[in-house]
């Protein structure tokens, strides 16, 4: 399809208010990503203007960048088309749905996305949609934070309560107008999502009250985590989920430098039950525990070679073996 100087190549998905391809610019001969805004009604119009003219004040590179807006007749119809950068490493939900997110890799993005952020609230814009499928990875893997359809900031918006419903704090279901602090508990629920693996958040209840209900007691989402990541890390990403407004992180610079303070070693991959793989500069590690018929063993190796510094023999109880096996990768994770 042929819009303007654009020729679409292919269909990205859908976002806010509109759905995004895979362009070629005929003039430039550059692939873009093009925003095609669904309208119905003038304040619908201004809202498509609004996207990009956040995305011009909010030049930074860790947020997607916009190249121009044009208005375009589609089918006999005015239609808003923003021109992006096109990044073709896909999203966050993308490597969540066909990878193991590592701890480093984690935390990785959220530093990315927290200096982009940290780029908007000064500049008065907050996001109000912060998920996985939000954030975009340039050609070097450098995370970027997308789809600013519903952010908020400028003088001439309306306030209108929006996001992604599981990634919402308590005090914007009470009815408290989002700010900054609402973008670090739904950056935080993504971090939380991350660290874990888990691929779909659904919001589980039949009213806002018992949902008000779990968010505010830290029962939804559930403060289970993986056995594998550091207890420094855990804090961390605890604290920028809290309900309490006053307990968390204050700004995106605060959270980012809790992030900078963990110091990362070995960069652990799970491949199966009991077995992981690690990286370190150049070196690699392997973790693997097994059982014999005199108990169970660990058996740790950097660059093929057993270290009998983090080996473990006769463990007499798997319940033991799978404590101690986890323990030796959250302390290496963070030094060997």
């Amino acid at each position: 399809m042929d819009i303007g100087k654009f020729t679409t190549i292919g269909f990205i998905g859908g976002g806010n208010f509109g759905k995004v391809f895979r362009a070629k610019d005929n003039l430039l001969n550059v692939e873009r990503a093009i925003k095609l805004i669904s309208v119905q009604n003038p304040q619908e119009f201004i809202n498509a203007i609004n996207e990009a003219q956040i995305l011009e004040k909010c030049r930074h590179r860790n947020i997607v960048d916009i190249k121009e807006i044009d208005i375009h007749q589609i089918h006999n119809n005015l239609v808003p088309c923003i021109a992006m950068e096109y990044l073709s490493k896909g999203s966050a939900q993308g490597f969540l749905e066909k990878n193991f997110v590592t701890v480093k890799k984690a935390i990785k993005i959220t530093s990315d996305v927290l200096f982009g952020l940290e780029h908007a609230h000064n500049e008065g814009i907050f996001h109000r949609d912060i998920k996985p499928g939000n954030i975009l990875f340039s050609d070097n893997l450098t995370a970027k934070l997308s789809d600013f359809g519903l952010a908020y900031g400028l003088a001439n918006q309306p306030f209108a309560f929006a996001g992604y419903n599981s990634h919402l704090p308590p005090e914007v279901l009470e009815g408290v107008e989002q700010d900054e602090l609402s973008d670090i508990y739904s950056l935080g629920i993504t971090f939380y999502r991350l660290l874990n693996n888990i691929r779909t958040l659904n919001v589980p209840y039949a009213n806002d009250a018992d949902w008000l209900n779990a968010v505010k007691r830290e029962k939804f989402p559930k403060r289970e985590f993986q056995l594998h990541i550091p207890k420094s890390v855990l804090r961390a990403v605890r604290k920028s989920m809290k309900p309490n407004r006053n307990d968390r992180y204050k700004t995106c610079l605060e959270f980012r430098q809790a992030l900078q303070k963990i110091r990362l070693a070995v960069n652990w991959s799970y491949v199966s039950d009991g077995h992981w793989r690690g990286k370190c500069g150049n070196d690699n590690y392997e973790l693997i525990r097994y059982s014999k018929r005199t108990g169970y063993f660990i058996d740790f190796k950097k660059n093929g070679r057993r270290d009998n510094k983090h080996c473990c023999s006769q463990i007499p109880d798997e319940i033991t073996a799978k404590k101690e096996f986890f323990k030796i990768i959250q302390e290496t994770t963070l030094r060997i």
